[in-house]
């Protein structure tokens, strides 16, 4: 017994040597890691071979000498078995030196050990170098392109906007980009819909758009349960297209963003406009679409009024000399005859009020009257979508309008023969 106990002293004695022995490596290692020059960064290599922040640092530092730092990445790849960073900067570099066929191969193995979003990043922007470089057949590179963008966006996070950029470098077909590019994740969707937004790629904001209010059958839901972002969203790409489709010179343009924002309005659950939408205001504006939105303007202020339904406009005196008032884009018939109707009452306004309705051309002013008083003007129907507008603009030698008016049953019908 006495043997056994001296050798498990000994036994212990050596392990303890050892154990500090090591300890005290580590910390020279440490030690010369922490002066970051060549020398000492070798130094502490030798001293802890087994370190990947040592070899990584040191294969940076021989980048930025111009030398080769494979050889340590390599030794990265084999201690990191599970370690994407040394397998990318080593295809990259591999692809520096025009070592296709490595590059691919380690980029790949990037991907395998790892499935987050900058391995299939960079596989994306891989091969989209190289279907510009011609070096190989074109539709093989747009494929696995279009595989890892897609494979990229389904794990990403925060700012996808240099993803999409790409997206559009890569094509110009809305249609490719959306199906083979956006995975179907709401998020990603949503915010390439903002994106294609921001750059007024309205070739692009109807597909968007549609896409997310399916994901999220936006039409089915009460308005009180969607999602607020998705909402503004849909909002903002209707009346995006449907500005778009009323300044359009082209027909075709127009035609083709009308069609857009109807199938967006319709989507958010709204129903098929005709002539003036919500022209009792029974329900509140939404100031979007084909609802009417109200103009924001210093000096103006809007009221929504419940009983009776109706619309007040107050006048502080400060508004501009000329400004809008009440805006609302209407669908109808190019080339036919129509009959602009609305009832009005004012409070505290003169005559002349100088406020007045605006439409293809046609100019209607709005009486002032403390009663509720009918209205109606002419117009020829210029083109599929116009612009109703109330405006206000001083009239000559006059001070500027201080007061109110309220209106209700607006509406707009064929004029009679």
């Amino acid at each position: 017994m006495y043997y056994i106990s001296r050798i498990a002293s000994l036994a212990a004695v050596v392990a303890l040597t050892a154990a500090a022995s090591f300890s005290v490596r580590l910390a020279l290692a440490d030690a010369a890691f922490r002066n970051r020059i060549p020398a000492s960064v070798d130094r502490a290599m030798v001293l802890a071979p087994l370190n990947s922040e040592y070899l990584s640092f040191r294969a940076l530092q021989l980048e930025y000498d111009g030398q080769n730092p494979e050889p340590l990445l390599e030794r990265m790849a084999i201690l990191n078995p599970l370690s994407s960073a040394p397998r990318i900067r080593l295809g990259l570099a591999a692809e520096m030196r025009g070592d296709s066929s490595a590059a691919e191969k380690w980029l790949l193995d990037a991907a395998r050990v790892d499935r987050q979003f900058e391995t299939q990043w960079t596989l994306a922007n891989f091969y989209f170098r190289r279907d510009l470089s011609g070096k190989v057949p074109s539709g093989q590179a747009v494929d696995q392109f279009w595989k890892w963008m897609r494979s990229g966006l389904e794990v990403s996070y925060g700012d996808r906007r240099p993803a999409f950029d790409l997206c559009w470098r890569a094509s110009r077909d809305p249609a490719e980009i959306l199906s083979r590019a956006m995975p179907d994740r709401h998020d990603v969707v949503a915010a390439y819909l903002g994106y294609v937004l921001d750059q007024n790629r309205l070739d692009a904001v109807t597909s968007a758009a549609l896409k997310l209010a399916a994901m999220n059958r936006v039409s089915v839901k009460p308005a009180a349960t969607r999602d607020p972002v998705d909402e503004a969203l849909l909002y903002q790409a209707c009346d995006a297209l449907l500005d778009s489709a009323a300044v359009a010179v082209v027909p075709a343009d127009t035609s083709r963003a009308a069609a857009g924002a109807l199938a967006v309005w319709l989507a958010l659950g709204k129903s098929q406009p005709s002539g003036v939408t919500n022209g009792n205001f029974a329900t509140r504006p939404v100031s979007h679409g084909f609802d009417w939105r109200a103009i924001q303007t210093p000096g103006v202020t809007h009221v929504d009024l419940d009983a009776p339904p109706a619309h007040r406009i107050t006048l502080s005196g400060r508004q501009p000399e000329s400004c809008g008032l009440l805006r609302q884009i209407v669908s109808l018939r190019v080339g036919h005859r129509y009959t602009l109707r609305w009832e009005s009452r004012t409070q505290s306004l003169s005559s002349p009020a100088g406020i007045e309705w605006r439409i293809a051309g046609a100019h209607a002013s709005l009486a002032p009257s403390e009663d509720w008083r009918a209205g109606q003007t002419d117009f020829t129907a210029l083109s599929a979508l116009l612009p109703l507008t109330l405006v206000f603009d001083r009239p000559s030698g006059q001070a500027r309008a201080e007061g109110s008016i309220e209106l209700r049953a607006v509406a707009i019908t064929a004029a009679s023969p």
